[in-house]
Parts: structure tokens; C-alpha cells; sequence
């Protein structure tokens, strides 16, 4: 049974970070709501992947979830005549893995500290598993996205083209003014 209070707090903190993210990059405010829209969508699907769903690999969930938010930004820069990577980028960077990074980080420090051997063996572990999660997480971050602004390249450069021609069309009518 799902939880529908733990999925929309998730949901709430994601959709912050996401126009906190986006809000760094100065871009309009259509495309902060957007972005922190895409970040709190993606997380919580994440979420229920992983807690509802039982998927045994962050990995997995958040490829699942990277895609979606490229499928998702495609369509809405399409409607709202913006780039989808404006939109897309900022929504992904919640999902970094940046606890796993930073236990892997203490991992290695505790290793090269460490003089007894069994305990330099466990923090090696530990490091290498941590190390390959957060790994193996941001390239699904990464792939997932990709592939979406790759199968959809030729959207890509049209997503604007109306506002352009509009521009242009707008100015040559106040040159002949």
C-alpha cells in the first residue's frame, strides 16, 4: 500500500531542489516552475520505484525516472517554446547521489588512516561499493536523459524556431514602419 504522505514530502523537498537548482542558472520563471515540476516527478517516481516497487538497484529506478524526465522535458519545452536541456538539467540534479559520494569519500580517508589490516579491508569494501553506486547512478542520470534529447534531436532545434521567426518577423514589420 502506498504511503501518499511520504511520497508527496519527497515530492515537496525534490520540487524545492529542483527550483533551487534551476534558479542558479537565471533562467525565466516559466522555466523554474518547469524544472522544480520535472524534479518533484522524477523523484517521487524514483521513490515509489524504489520503495513500492521493490527495484533492487537505485540504478535502475533512477534510469527510469532520468528518461522520464527527458520524455517530460521534450514535451513541455515543445509547449512552452524553451530548450528541453533548460528544463531537463536542473530537475536531475536532485537525484545525484550525494550521500553515497560522500561515505565513499570517508571510506577512503578511514582506509589511508588506518593501520589495522582486517579494518583497511573493510573500509576498501565499503568505499568500492559506495564509489560504484554513486557511479553507476549518475550515469543512469546522465544516459537517461540522453537518450530522449537524442532520439528527439531534430525537436531539439525547432522547440524555439517559432519565437524567432516571430522576432524577425515583428522587426522587419517596424523597419518598414
Amino acid at each position: 500500500m502506498i504511503d501518499y504522505e511520504f511520497v508527496l514530502e519527497d515530492m515537496l523537498y525534490a520540487a524545492i531542489a529542483g527550483f533551487g537548482f534551476a534558479y542558479a542558472c537565471n533562467p525565466p520563471l516559466k522555466t523554474l516552475i518547469l524544472s522544480s515540476l520535472l524534479a518533484s516527478v522524477a523523484h517521487g517516481l524514483r521513490f515509489v520505484l524504489l520503495e513500492y516497487f521493490h527495484f533492487q538497484t537505485l540504478a535502475i529506478a533512477t534510469f527510469i525516472a532520468s528518461f522520464s524526465i527527458g520524455c517530460l522535458g521534450i514535451l513541455l519545452a515543445k509547449i512552452y517554446k524553451t530548450p528541453a536541456e533548460i528544463i531537463a538539467f536542473p530537475a536531475l540534479i536532485p537525484m545525484i547521489p550525494g550521500i553515497y559520494a560522500f561515505k565513499a569519500i570517508l571510506n577512503l580517508i578511514s582506509f589511508i588512516q588506518s593501520d589495522d589490516i582486517t579494518k583497511k579491508t573493510e573500509f576498501l569494501v565499503q568505499f568500492f561499493d559506495y564509489f560504484f553506486t554513486t557511479f553507476s547512478v549518475i550515469l543512469a542520470l546522465a544516459i537517461g536523459v540522453s537518450i530522449t534529447l537524442l532520439i528527439f534531436f531534430e525537436q531539439s532545434f525547432m522547440m524555439t524556431r517559432n519565437i524567432q521567426k516571430r522576432k524577425k518577423s515583428s522587426s522587419k514589420i517596424d523597419n518598414f514602419r
